[in-house]
């Protein structure tokens, strides 16, 4: 029974690192050459809020990566290239953009995804017969879209070939209920794997096996939304005060989404799970249904409060007061008259 369980444990951490290749793959490639694209995109863009929200939202999902699109934002906040009202806008989009993405793993749930698995021998294959650059290209992106299949199938057949091993975990999320303790699991987890995707694809992975309830599934989801802006707020150090303020942003704005949905579903637990279990059956689709939920809903309403957010920032994040030096305040003395005495050299300070 030991070594079953821990040669399941060491194929299910295969399956989240073939996982992980294949996302960071895809998501490289995609990005390959884009960037600069999706920069020109937030320059034109102007102040408009809800064009703002849009292109955030489609550079995320043309990336295949929230964290890309708001490093980039700070990246451009930092330059002086887009003011902090703009950046506001797309990291709200950018967050909408992920829970869109994270629909492409519900098709784990179908027999379609044997066809996407196959894409790996489709490029390898391709790469094989032709140095055409452009075909192997499209190789590489179809094989790294089949091993992000290929990571989701290792995952969920380690979980449906033991039941050790699901029973284990059922036992662990049993144990641990309680609301902020899964939000925290969820945050972890994400912030380790530096992906709220990866996190979501073990929950699915979990789910699919009936490892996890719903009720685990909501609030662990809503962790990994805090989770994602690790990476920003790491990108962010190096970076300018009005860069800094912008990867502020995206974590209050995942911050104040946790909040108002641990303030809806916690005290009406059991009213909600059951009304969401009756309206999608399905546990794959209620991970990413709900995720898609948290975003819209968080952005409806923060859009509205954008420049009191901003207020917020600048008070969070102040700059500092400009010293003043002898060499800028001796001349203007001079014209007052008051280099009389040293006295008065002082009273000017």
């Amino acid at each position: 029974m030991f070594w079953d369980i821990f040669y399941s444990i060491l194929m299910l951490l295969t399956g989240i690192g073939v996982f992980l290749v294949g996302i960071i793959k895809f998501s490289n490639l995609l990005q390959a050459g884009s960037n600069e694209r999706v920069k020109q995109m937030f320059e034109k863009m102007g102040e408009n809020r809800m064009v703002g929200f849009g292109v955030g939202t489609g550079a995320t999902v043309f990336v295949q990566s929230s964290t890309a699109t708001t490093v980039i934002v700070v990246g451009l906040v930092n330059a002086g290239m887009m003011t902090l009202t703009q950046s506001t806008a797309v990291i709200f989009g950018a967050n909408l953009g992920t829970a869109l993405s994270n629909i492409l793993l519900s098709f784990s749930a179908f027999r379609i995804k044997y066809f996407f698995m196959a894409l790996v021998f489709v490029g390898a294959t391709t790469k094989m017969v032709t140095k055409n650059k452009r075909a192997n290209k499209i190789a590489d992106i179809l094989m790294s879209f089949g091993i992000i299949f290929v990571g989701l199938e290792i995952m969920s057949s380690t979980f449906s070939g033991n039941v050790y091993l699901r029973d284990a975990f059922s036992s662990m999320f049993e144990a641990v209920s309680f609301p902020l303790l899964l939000v925290l699991l969820g945050l972890l987890l994400t912030a380790i794997m530096q992906s709220s995707t990866a996190a979501t694809a073990v929950f699915i992975s979990l789910a699919a096996n009936n490892v996890i309830g719903l009720t685990s599934i909501i609030y662990l989801v809503i962790g990994t939304r805090l989770g994602t802006t690790v990476t920003t707020l790491i990108a962010a150090i190096p970076a300018n005060k009005n860069a800094k303020r912008a990867a502020m942003i995206h974590f209050l704005f995942n911050l104040f989404g946790t909040i108002l949905f641990l303030a809806i579903v916690w005290p009406f637990e059991n009213a909600i799970v059951g009304w969401f279990e009756g309206l999608i059956v399905d546990p794959i689709w209620q991970i990413t249904v709900f995720g898609l939920i948290f975003s819209l809903v968080t952005a409806a309403v923060l859009l509205v409060f954008i420049k009191p957010m901003n207020s917020l920032v600048f008070w969070i994040i102040k700059d500092k007061p400009e010293q003043i030096t002898i060499e800028e305040v001796a001349p203007q003395m001079v014209e007052e008259g008051e280099q009389d005495t040293f006295q008065g050299f002082t009273d000017k300070f």
